[in-house]
């Protein structure tokens, strides 16, 4: 095991994202500009459309900020816990991440299903955020792995 911590399971309290929730916010507002725009389309539909994007926007950031936080333990090479509600699923991480300096996408697969796991800047702490990036950069080979001597 190394001194540095590298191998101790990092924990992940994953909140609801402000930037993901003002982005959704923006899209609809954006649906809603194009909608105004001078066009053929009758009143009645442009109507219509008004109150089902009010509605998807209304509806995604309540489902969205209700949904509390969820748990993921990265526990061993490619070992993730996901506790949510008291309820454990293993999940095995693949290759071919996408990590980046804002957000990072983790594909988890588990038995027969597949699940891409969209994580921002936001929504945990910057320490364990670093500390993701980190260890999936090491996972995917894009870094040499950290020896005892480091």
């Amino acid at each position: 095991m190394l001194s540095n911590g590298f191998d101790a399971p990092l924990r992940l309290k994953l909140d609801p994202s402000r930037l993901l929730i003002q982005f959704q916010l923006l899209v609809h507002v954006l649906a809603i500009i194009a909608i105004s725009l001078p066009s053929s389309v009758p009143l009645a539909i442009k109507l219509i459309l008004y109150v089902y994007v009010v509605y998807s926007a209304v509806r995604i950031q309540y489902e969205y900020k209700s949904a509390g936080c969820e748990l993921f333990v990265w526990q061993k090479s490619t070992q993730w816990l996901e506790v949510v509600d008291r309820k454990e699923t293993f999940w095995s991480c693949q290759t071919g991440n996408l990590v980046l300096s804002w957000f990072v996408i983790v594909t988890l697969t588990s038995e027969n299903r597949r699940r891409r796991l969209l994580i921002i800047k936001d929504q945990c702490d910057a320490q364990s955020f670093r500390r993701l990036r980190v260890k999936l950069k090491y996972f995917q080979g894009e870094a040499a792995m950290p020896t005892d001597a480091s």
